[in-house]
C-alpha cells in the first residue's frame, strides 16, 4: 500500500528474484494501491510496478422512504428504495405480493469504500384497499449472487366504513333482550361510535334498560316504544360515518 511498508516474502531463483505478499481483503481494500519497488546497488532509481485492487462486495442494508409520509386514498405515493454501498453496484427491483413491479428513476452515486448507493422508486396510486399491503424491495449484487431484502407496509389513512350489516331492519319480541352489533373498519383504528334514536344520544356506560357498547347496541327488556330507528355514528381523525337501523319490535304472544 503507498505510503506503508509492508512485509513480504522473498523468493529467488538463478535469475529472478520475487516478493509475495498474501492479502486477506475486505471491504476497505478495494481501490487500495499497492506498489512494488526492486533495487540493488547497479540501480540510481528502483524499478516499480503499482496495482490497484478491486474487492468485489455485496450490500450490507437497504431501506425504504415513503413520500408523503401520510398516505390516503386518491393520492399519489412514492416508495424509495435505498441500497447501501455495493461494488458492482446492486440491482434493485420491487415486489408485491410475488409480482415484480416497474420502478422508476433508477439512481446511483459514489458509496464508501469505492462502491456504488444505488436506489429506486416505485409510483403507486393510493386506495382505501391498500392499507396493509407490504411492498418489497430486493438488492442483490449479481457478481457474487448476494440480496438482501426489506418491506414496508402500507399505512393509509381513511375514514371509518362500516360492514354491511346482515340486515337494517332488525325485528325484536317485546320483553325480551336484542343486541345490535355492527362493524367499521378505518385508520386510525381509534374509532368512537356513539348511538342516537329520535336525536337523543344512547348512553354508553351505567345500568339503563338501553346501552351502548361501542358498535353494539344492547336492549336488555323491550318495549314497543323502543322501535324506530337508531343511528350509529363512527369517528375517526381522518372522518366520520353513519348508519340507520330499524328496530321493529313484535308483541309477545306468549303473555
Amino acid at each position: 500500500m503507498l505510503g506503508v511498508d509492508i512485509k513480504s516474502v522473498s523468493k529467488t531463483s538463478d535469475q529472478s528474484v520475487s516478493a509475495e505478499l498474501a492479502i486477506l481483503a475486505n471491504v476497505t481494500d478495494n481501490q487500495a494501491q499497492y506498489r512494488c519497488e526492486a533495487h540493488n546497488s547497479a540501480t540510481e532509481i528502483p524499478l516499480f510496478e503499482t496495482k490497484v485492487l478491486t474487492v468485489h462486495f455485496a450490500p450490507e442494508t437497504a431501506k425504504i422512504r415513503i413520500d408523503p409520509g401520510e398516505l390516503r386514498p386518491g393520492t399519489e405515493a412514492t416508495l424509495i428504495c435505498d441500497s447501501s454501498s455495493s461494488n458492482p453496484p446492486a440491482k434493485l427491483s420491487w415486489r408485491h405480493e410475488g409480482t415484480v413491479l416497474e420502478g422508476t428513476n433508477n439512481a446511483s452515486k459514489p458509496g464508501l469504500w469505492g462502491g456504488t448507493v444505488s436506489s429506486l422508486e416505485l409510483k403507486l396510486n393510493i386506495t382505501q384497499d391498500m392499507d396493509g399491503h407490504v411492498y418489497t424491495c430486493q438488492s442483490t449484487n449479481e457478481m457474487l449472487q448476494r440480496s438482501i431484502n426489506v418491506a414496508v407496509s402500507l399505512p393509509v389513512l381513511y375514514e371509518p366504513k362500516f360492514s354491511p350489516p346482515a340486515a337494517t331492519t332488525v325485528n325484536g319480541v317485546e320483553g325480551e333482550p336484542l343486541t345490535v352489533a355492527l362493524i367499521a373498519s378505518g385508520n386510525p383504528t381509534s374509532i368512537a361510535y356513539t348511538w342516537t334514536k329520535d336525536g337523543q344520544r344512547i348512553a354508553s356506560s351505567g345500568v339503563p334498560r338501553i346501552v351502548s357498547e361501542g358498535p353494539i347496541l344492547n336492549i336488555t327488556r323491550l318495549k314497543r316504544t323502543d322501535a324506530g330507528v337508531y343511528t350509529c355514528e363512527a369517528v375517526n381523525s381522518q372522518g366520520s360515518a353513519m348508519i340507520n337501523i330499524t328496530v321493529q319490535v313484535k308483541s309477545n304472544t306468549s303473555e
